[in-house]
């Protein structure tokens, strides 16, 4: 009894001992936390919770991919569980061979990654969210691309594109310290315009000069970036460390600013085209390209590809493809087709070069029926010039019951059609009024193209386009890139106009080469196809005479041209050049104007030289004269530009056409034998390079073989790949027969 009793007491005495010891310890943990609370309130670590998530850039795309992936294996179970694997599993794949994949590889994945449709926001994000910036930028080259696979500009940029601050007076700064870099006389006179007293106010940072109040803010702000481009297109360099202006703009943070004015005018397209063109010239600084994609500058660039203006789109095109290191577009320099990415091989390069006062979306559009308006003294641009109206014609339907009836009674109208147009004469569009060294391969029309000719013929008619080669060529001709080269012109010195951009023809020549080169022009087995208009037809000329002295890369730009279709071209020079000195005087004739003066030396040994290359690497030559008077200013003074005897070339074939000097350039319709000579030489010199390429059957068998290769290697890639990435789940075998399909799909 003792012993129990000893042993009761035992445990009681350690219970209360452990037992009071706690208790003692819990009651000072709880009053020290109350204490604490009062000094602090811990309400303070929930305040990041309330914020909007900002995106992180994930560096590895597998890592989001793979979790959500083993995620929702382990949630999910049976058909449903498998297809969101596979779309997963796909997208993985994929984003990795873009990474690491070699060029066919990458070509593909990317096409299908462009190629997924009708995927949830949730999915899109998540893509977003892991792609790197190499992927980013080739699959916005990419064509079909959604625009939500691109993170938008970071939220800082978003939330002061919401705020009312004056933006024109932070482009202001940044106009003030390039030109403390590079001095230049044009962005003073537009800072004294606009910012005046700019150099006293800067020194004072609290005071900020008043905006003009006849000036909007947004006008005031395009004014800038025009002020901006003009600055770094004429100081930009090649190498990024020697090109102060454009690091200087880029520290500033020109790039969130322009990013934030995209934000502000959304859908703006003159504000659009001014912060294009300067991103055209920084794009040529492939060391940008984090800049640009960490600011949601590469989204933007894939909406304004997509852009039905031609002006957006090919200026995109350029930016993309700069920043994507496959080519380089310097400025002045614009991609016309394709605008996106293609791996079949170029067939043909088509080169534009626009005479004075002209531009690549002005000079070579489509005619207007009312092309006898006057031509007016002020510079055009593409806002001033107004296509027509397109036409939508009834048509009735006949409905049949009997599908095969309706069938015969179409096959018997079109019979009838062609039994009749053979008895016709279709007369086109723009027939000469004379011709010398007129081929003898004339093509005949036939009753089946007379018939496809007034089909196309209606559809011009119809329609309107803003550069006829970009629109139409691409439909007769496969494998083409169209280039258009712009460059600064005037024809009175009465406009404003830049004593830095004053140039004579063998400077523009001399500055037009090497941005040729860059763009990879004159590659072999690659012909190029020259159309100028005016003076621009003087450039190419003295280019390839330069080219024809070259022993380096340029000579490849002599020895591939195949044709050089001039436009008006004043070879011999213009009367209009040597006007009477009271006329001199009242239309103050430009720098351009006075090198065209009538049988100019300078011309006439730009001929003589060119007549001798020409004849040593046989280059197509076919001139175009007008012979109509274009109606200059308000008061329809009829002058005549460039005369029939100065426009032939003395070497190929040679029209004269009822037209004026602006529409020389410009055809109504596909059937006009401006574009129908065009598309005949460029068959015609695709076809022999086609002949040429594949004559040996041995080396196309070669080929075949290669190709056979190297999709069985990319297969081989692709199964490792998956093995390792999932070897783990059972369901395997089912996946890769839906996955094979569902790639089978995008291929076919």
């Amino acid at each position: 009894m003792n012993d129990r009793i000893k042993a009761v007491i035992k445990v009681l005495k350690f219970t209360s001992f452990w037992g009071g010891g706690t208790l003692l310890i819990a009651y000072h943990i709880r009053q020290t936390c109350r204490r604490l609370e009062k000094i602090i309130d811990p309400s303070v670590l929930d305040a990041e919770k309330k914020c909007t998530p900002e995106y992180i850039y994930i560096d590895d795309p597998q890592f989001a991919l793979n979790m959500e992936q083993a995620k929702e294996t382990e949630q999910s179970v049976g058909l449903a569980r498998i297809w969101k694997s596979l779309r997963h599993s796909l997208a993985c794949r994929l984003l990795w061979l873009c990474r690491h994949g070699n060029q066919e590889q990458r070509n593909l994945a990317l096409d299908h990654l462009a190629s997924f449709k009708n995927n949830k926001k949730w999915d899109c994000l998540k893509l977003a969210q892991a792609l790197d910036m190499n992927t980013a930028v080739l699959l916005a080259r990419t064509y079909g691309s959604d625009l939500r696979y691109f993170l938008p500009p970071p939220i800082h940029v978003r939330r002061a594109a919401l705020t009312s601050e004056l933006m024109s007076f932070k482009f202001r700064d940044m106009i003030f310290a390039v030109q403390k870099i590079c001095p230049h006389s044009c962005i003073q006179y537009f800072l004294s315009k606009y910012f005046a007293n700019l150099q006293e106010q800067a020194m004072e940072s609290d005071n900020i000069p008043a905006k003009p109040d006849s000036i909007s803010e947004r006008d005031l702000c395009m004014m800038c970036l025009d002020a901006l481009y003009h600055h770094v297109i004429l100081f930009h360099s090649n190498n990024y460390d020697e090109d102060k202006s454009s690091s200087t703009l880029i520290n500033m943070g020109l790039l969130p600013r322009l990013a934030e004015l995209l934000l502000r005018y959304r859908n703006d397209t003159d504000l659009d085209l001014s912060v294009l063109k300067i991103l055209t010239v920084l794009s040529i600084h492939t060391c940008l390209l984090k800049d640009f994609f960490q600011n949601g500058l590469i989204g933007e660039l894939c909406r304004l590809i997509k852009s039905e203006d031609v002006r957006l789109a090919s200026s995109a095109a350029v930016c993309l493809a700069n920043l994507s290191g496959e080519n380089c577009f310097r400025p002045g320099l614009y991609l016309l087709h394709p605008l996106y990415r293609t791996r079949t091989k170029l067939s043909c390069d088509t080169l534009l070069i626009h005479g004075l006062r002209g531009g690549v979306f002005v000079t070579w559009r489509q005619r207007d029926p009312k092309f006898g308006e006057p031509l007016v003294i002020t510079d055009v641009g593409i806002s001033n010039v107004k296509g027509p109206n397109i036409c939508i014609e009834d048509t009735v339907e006949n409905n049949y019951l009997d599908i095969e009836l309706k069938e015969v009674l179409e096959d018997l109208t079109e019979l009838d059609e062609e039994s009749l147009l053979s008895n016709v004469e279709v007369v086109l569009q723009d027939i000469p009024i004379d011709a010398k060294r007129d081929p003898s391969d004339v093509n005949k029309f036939i009753a089946m193209r007379k018939r496809t000719a007034l089909i196309e013929e209606n559809e011009d008619n119809c329609t309107y386009t803003h550069c006829w080669p970009k629109d139409w060529l691409p439909k007769d001709c496969n494998n083409l890139r169209i280039l258009g080269v712009n460059y600064w012109s005037s024809l009175s010195e009465w406009l404003e106009g830049c004593p830095l951009q004053s140039a004579d023809i063998a400077t523009r020549a001399t500055e037009l080469a090497p941005a040729l080169i860059d763009a990879k022009v004159g590659q072999k087995n690659i012909p190029i196809i020259w159309l100028a208009h005016s003076m621009g037809g003087l450039i190419v000329k003295q280019l390839l005479i330069d080219a024809a002295e070259r022993q380096d890369n340029f000579k490849n730009l002599c020895e591939q041209t195949r044709a050089v279709l001039f436009y008006s071209t004043p070879h011999r020079g213009s009367a209009l050049a040597n006007m009477p000195r009271a006329a001199a005087a009242v239309l103050w004739p430009s720098h351009d104007v006075k090198q065209l003066q009538e049988n100019s030396p300078i011309l006439l040994k730009i001929q003589n030289e060119f007549l001798k290359v020409a004849d040593v690497y046989g280059f197509e030559t076919i001139s175009f004269a007008e012979t109509l008077p274009t109606l200059v200013t308000s008061f329809k003074v009829p002058m005549h530009f460039v005369q029939s005897q100065s426009a032939d070339l003395g070497r190929g074939v040679f029209y004269q056409l009822p037209l004026d000097h602006l529409t020389i350039c410009k055809p109504a319709t596909r059937q006009s034998i401006l574009y129908t000579t065009v598309l005949d030489i460029i068959q015609k010199n695709t076809n022999a390079q086609c002949d040429l390429a594949y004559s040996n059957v041995l080396v196309d068998k070669l080929l075949n073989l290669f190709w056979w290769t190297m999709r069985n290697k990319a297969k081989e890639v692709i199964d490792t790949i998956d093995e390792k990435h999932n070897s783990h789940n059972k369901y395997r075998w089912f996946e890769k027969i839906l996955l094979e399909t569902f790639i089978g799909s995008f291929s076919d």
